[in-house]
């Protein structure tokens, strides 16, 4: 998803990265419980109801943006917060820079809510707040996800499966039947109850005795990773067998000769190499991710102090925000209000003492970082004169009180 300016139009377009979804998603990754759930438990000890697998949000995240590796996604209804961490995740697995922007309110749960006002509490209370979603669960998962570690230290356990893989060079296995005492003697029953031995790591079967027939000298499936040779007298027509089988990594040979076992062993060996294994690259969660967060609460701004100057502190966030979020947030003091702000590190520079427009289109011609300019004015006149004299295509209207700022402002594109 992304979006384009056109004229006085804003259109939200939808754009397919990759093949269409599946409607259903059967991988065991998508798994609410395990994935959603214990996952939310494992990181905060606490639970939350109905969280979504983080790697189903990933994947919805992949189709909309595996190409975008800039972009910016909004989740208007935060939950748990699985959507910033899938796009940490996605950023970690493919060297992306996406953003994220959660947005949620602090609502305590029903239960909660209860338990709070039988013991004396209200909304805005310090403790009933403190059980509200956000300050309990969206932003400590945030945060701990990020740094690989809780408040308290504690480091986060488990591990993420991530979308990369790593294949790595690997013996194929030989194990030779000694216990045989004549191979090319052996009836179908016998060689089924051979066959039935045959097991893997896990303790499973690896070949079924419904590939035994009466008179078979070996087996070869390209459906099963083990073959198993009865008479050592049909090694080559059992190596024709095997030329195509790469899959094949375990082979059983009957025969009471270690002499001949290893000598069958490096002919395999020299005909197929060695087999190559495709695993998947897990991410501890100790590691956390390469990046940053900031948190809001978003209130309301008394219009008096704001048009005084007494409340930049709270607007210039929002300012950073609206220019990318680029770098490490800029702070003033509180009570303070600068006559220009001029952040290259940040990629935006504003001019609050419109009297001081030369000096600071003058420090502003210094500096080649910056994208966005701000002008505190309530004269639209004088906002598109200071406008035209800085080098910087996009230019925003704050009027003196900036409540109305988001809905009055002008914008200049070149």
């Amino acid at each position: 998803m992304y979006v384009e300016r056109r004229g006085d139009r804003i259109e939200v377009i939808l754009r397919r990265e990759s093949e269409p979804p599946k409607t259903v998603w059967t991988d065991p990754l998508c798994n609410a419980e395990a994935h959603g759930t214990d996952m939310i438990k494992a990181i905060l000890g606490g639970g939350f109801s109905y969280p979504k697998s983080l790697y189903a949000v990933r994947e919805a995240l992949t189709f909309a943006v595996s190409g975008k590796k800039d972009a910016l996604i909004v989740d208007f209804f935060a939950g748990s917060g699985t959507t910033l961490h899938a796009v940490n995740l996605l950023n970690a697995e493919d060297n992306g820079n996406r953003r994220c922007i959660l947005v949620t309110n602090n609502e305590v749960s029903d239960d909660e809510s209860k338990t709070l006002k039988k013991n004396g509490y209200k909304p805005g209370d310090i403790e009933w707040e403190k059980h509200g979603i956000c300050r309990a669960i969206t932003w400590p998962r945030t945060k701990y996800s990020i740094l690989g570690r809780r408040d308290d230290s504690s480091v986060l356990t488990g591990e993420y499966f991530t979308t990369q893989t790593v294949s790595d060079e690997v013996d194929r296995s030989f194990y030779q039947l000694s216990f045989v005492d004549n191979p090319t003697e052996l009836t179908a029953a016998a060689k089924k109850q051979i066959v039935s031995l045959l097991r893997n790591k896990e303790g499973k079967s690896q070949l079924p005795q419904s590939l035994v027939t009466k008179d078979c000298k070996f087996i070869v499936s390209n459906k099963h990773t083990a073959s198993i040779l009865f008479d050592v007298n049909a090694v080559d027509e059992w190596l024709s067998a095997i030329e195509e089988q790469d899959q094949i990594s375990d082979f059983y040979i009957a025969s009471k000769s270690t002499a001949i076992f290893k000598s069958i062993k490096t002919r395999v060996s020299e005909l197929l190499g060695p087999i190559i294994v495709t695993s998947q690259v897990k991410r501890p969660m100790s590691d956390g991710f390469p990046a940053n967060a900031e948190y809001f609460k978003l209130e309301f701004l008394d219009k008096n102090l704001v048009s005084l100057g007494q409340q930049f502190h709270e607007i210039l966030p929002l300012l950073w925000l609206k220019s990318g979020a680029i770098g490490k947030r800029p702070e003033v003091n509180y009570n303070e209000e600068p006559e220009m702000l001029i952040l290259p590190q940040n990629g935006f520079a504003i001019l609050v003492d419109e009297t001081r427009f030369a000096e600071f289109a003058e420090k502003l011609s210094e500096e080649n970082g910056i994208q966005m300019v701000y002008f505190v004015t309530n004269s639209e006149e004088a906002f598109r004169e200071m406008a035209a004299g800085v080098k910087v295509n996009n230019t925003y209207q704050l009027y003196r009180d900036y409540i109305d700022n988001f809905v009055l402002g002008s914008r200049r594109d070149s």
